[in-house]
């Protein structure tokens, strides 16, 4: 088992609708994201602009098209998809519509996508991850992060080194079985399901060296920024407390003001990337 499973079993220990086979594989497998185009198009709608995470073992990450209305759809569509020449541009309208619906809507245009909107951080929100060739993927071989459904980015300026996308561009005729997923803010009491790293940029440990570190001590930082750790190792569900003693191998944020540390007895063999300063 990855490392990162057992963060994100200790965040959900029962998945749920949210954390499905295709949620796992975006989890594990997909370390990149496509290179956004940058397009100017009737309606776009603003998109907040967090830092976008940068690496950490095994996540990459993930986004939300925050969406209020366009006027090419119908008001009672959940997505707005405009043909513009010979591609689908999607955006999303309606963050909490049920998964069925952006399904249906989806087929509708004869595209096989799956489409999941999940709770994330604001850190995170605003940010999408796209699978092309989910078949491909799960007969074990690689898929590219480059197209042929590429992201859409917002007009102007940007801070996150991978764009601000507010939408994807589909090839009208795209025959393959796709994957999209999209992180919105979470609402009040959820659990994360796209978990961010405790030191990505808009997280209460950005540019704190904590990996390797004991547990006592990186507990007291949390602490001290109004964070609750629990904990997980190797094998074992998310726990509330640990030996002090122990070292911190890995952490993410599991719920507003919540942070889940993988630990252990002994030192990581290799340390986990810290985002950039």
């Amino acid at each position: 088992m990855h490392e990162i499973d057992r963060l994100v079993a200790g965040i959900a220990p029962d998945p749920g609708p949210g954390m499905t086979p295709i949620a796992r594989e975006l989890l594990e497998e997909i370390t990149s994201v496509p290179v956004p185009e940058r397009r100017r198009r009737r309606g776009w709608l603003a998109v907040p602009r967090p830092r976008r995470w940068a690496a950490v073992p095994a996540l990459a990450a993930l986004a939300a098209l925050l969406s209020f209305g366009v006027a090419q759809a119908p008001a009672s569509a959940a997505l707005d998809i405009e043909r513009v020449g010979d591609h689908y541009v999607i955006t999303v309208q309606d963050l909490l519509a049920e998964p069925a619906v952006y399904q249906r809507e989806l087929r509708a245009r004869g595209l096989d996508i799956t489409l999941d909107v999940v709770p994330t951080s604001a850190s995170l929100t605003g940010q999408i991850i796209v699978i092309s060739d989910l078949d491909r993927l799960r007969s074990g071989q690689m898929v590219s992060g480059e197209g042929p459904i590429t992201t859409i980015d917002a007009p102007g300026p940007c801070e996150r080194f991978t764009g601000c996308p507010i939408g994807v561009k589909v090839p009208v005729g795209f025959d393959k079985k796709a994957a999209i997923t999209l992180g919105r803010r979470a609402l009040p009491g959820e659990r994360y399901q796209m978990p961010p790293g405790i030191a990505l940029p808009g997280e209460p440990l950005h540019c704190v060296a904590y990996v390797g570190k004991s547990v006592a001590e990186v507990s007291a930082l949390l602490r001290e920024r109004g964070v609750t750790p629990s904990y997980v190792s190797a094998g074992k569900r998310a726990v509330p407390s640990a030996p002090g003693d122990w070292y911190v191998h890995d952490g993410v944020m599991s719920a507003d003001g919540q942070a889940l540390l993988l630990v252990g007895p002994e030192r990581a063999d290799r340390p986990a990337p810290q985002s950039p300063c």
